[in-house]
């Protein structure tokens, strides 16, 4: 049971510091499809 708490609080770790690498990056889906065409508001 140590171990598989271990494993959620690592993985909630790696979600979260790549979702703050990927935001400093720039890296969005609304950046990513947007066209002349399209308008996001």
């Amino acid at each position: 049971m140590k171990a598989m708490g271990l494993a959620f609080a690592t993985i909630i770790v790696i979600a979260l510091s790549a979702a703050v690498v990927l935001n400093s990056f720039g890296v969005s889906s609304a950046e990513r499809y947007a066209s002349a065409a399209v308008r996001l508001n």
